[in-house]
């Protein structure tokens, strides 16, 4: 509840009130959040997909010589960091848009 009770309807009525700088403000704090749930998607699902195939190797009703010795989490766990790296990003870059229109409204009285 960053942005308070009628935070949610309070950021689209400042995002129709287009020309100002926080009708500017709020649209930001509305493209950043959504970026951050796209990112957020994008890492869950990457993470099922490792933990499908970590599922996959580890099962024990597969032949153990068709089970990869080395190499199983190369690719996966480096793009694992990358999502992780870039959603933590994200979330940094939306407390400090929140951040910012907090300040703004505070300023402004709405």
């Amino acid at each position: 509840m960053t942005l308070g009770e009628d935070g949610y309807r309070l950021l689209g009525s400042q995002r129709q009130e287009r020309g100002t700088a926080l009708a500017e403000l709020a649209d930001l704090v509305c493209n950043t959040a959504r970026e951050a749930d796209r990112l957020h998607g994008k890492l869950r699902r990457h993470a099922a997909h490792v933990r499908d195939r970590i599922d996959n190797t580890l099962n024990p009703r597969v032949d153990p010589a068709f089970v990869p010795v080395t190499g199983l989490l190369t690719n996966t766990g480096h793009a694992t960091d990358l999502h992780a790296a870039r959603f933590a990003q994200q979330m940094n870059q939306l407390t400090f848009v929140l951040e910012s229109y907090q300040a703004a409204t505070r300023r402004t009285g709405v």
